[in-house]
């Protein structure tokens, strides 16, 4: 065992550090949805990290998704309640939009979602780099249209909530309908009522 630590080292020193706007990408994604559990701590720590709140209109992409999504949430859980809102911010020479939001059913049901599109992304953000932003391995994939792939951590920073991250070409009819297009970065918690 002694001797496997130099070897593990060297591997570790010999893998480059993420590039500094991937870091900036990443801690502005950790920062708002490492609280997922709470829309107002989510809310709290936009205002903290200086996201400005706008609305759906204000990139194309971002009104289909609010627009189109609560669209086909009503349709199948009409008498549910949601709640949220939108921001925009500039990290690291990115146009990041963010979308915070609380789905509630009529018996108490919840679900929390943060996401952050960087809509204008030409490329993925490689696995092994993921690996080391997420400081661990994920848990899963899944296959995405234009062979791109989607990646898990189940848990995420700790346990209750779920991250995923993937870049969508954007091609493929669904991205088309609701807009999904370039990286996404996503935490998520769902929780039961409370009795």
């Amino acid at each position: 065992m002694v001797a496997v630590l130099p070897l593990l080292a060297a591997v570790a020193a010999a893998t480059p550090a993420p590039p500094a706007d991937d870091r900036a990408l990443f801690a502005a994604f950790r920062g708002v949805c490492s609280n997922v559990r709470k829309l107002d701590a989510m809310q709290a720590a936009a205002k903290r990290g200086k996201w400005q709140a706008v609305e759906p209109s204000a990139h194309p992409n971002l009104q289909l998704l609010v627009e189109q999504g609560l669209k086909a949430a009503k349709r199948d859980e009409p008498d549910a309640t949601y709640t949220g809102g939108q921001y925009r911010k500039m990290v690291g020479g990115r146009s990041l939009w963010m979308v915070l939001s609380r789905y509630r059913d009529s018996e108490g049901y919840w679900s929390n979602g943060c996401r952050i599109y960087h809509f204008e992304a030409t490329a993925a953000l490689p696995g092994d780099e993921l690996t080391q932003l997420m400081g661990k391995s994920p848990s899963g994939t899944q296959p995405l249209p234009d062979d791109q792939v989607k990646y898990l951590w189940e848990p995420g920073w700790r346990s209750g909530h779920s991250v995923e991250i993937s870049y969508i070409v954007g091609n493929d009819a669904t991205s088309r309908k609701y807009g999904l297009k370039g990286q996404v970065l996503m935490s998520q918690a769902i929780g039961t009522p409370r009795r």
